[in-house]
């Protein structure tokens, strides 16, 4: 049997997840570095859910699910503690 081939991401969700990331890093131009640290760690967080609950096509796959969100949950939890944690100003 032959082996059915992986969904890849679809390009609007690519897009989109640029589109977000570019708007979330202009934060630290516009707001302040914590703001923009913290909610690049939403959205981090808010990926993995999405990878982990989201049907293949509706989220960022890159590897086998386990691995995306357990990398997706480590970035997010890092970025909040250093956001959280590091004098900024």
């Amino acid at each position: 049997m032959p082996m059915k081939e992986q969904e890849l991401t679809s390009w609007r969700v690519a897009v989109a997840v640029l589109a977000a990331t570019v708007v979330l890093v202009s934060l630290a131009v516009l707001v302040s570095a914590q703001v923009s640290i913290l909610s690049l760690a939403v959205f981090a967080l808010a990926g993995a859910a999405a990878r982990a609950f989201a049907p293949l096509g509706r989220a960022f796959v890159v590897r086998r699910r386990l691995v995306d969100v357990s990398v997706l949950v480590v970035l997010g939890g890092v970025l909040a503690y250093l956001g959280l944690t590091t004098p900024l100003g």
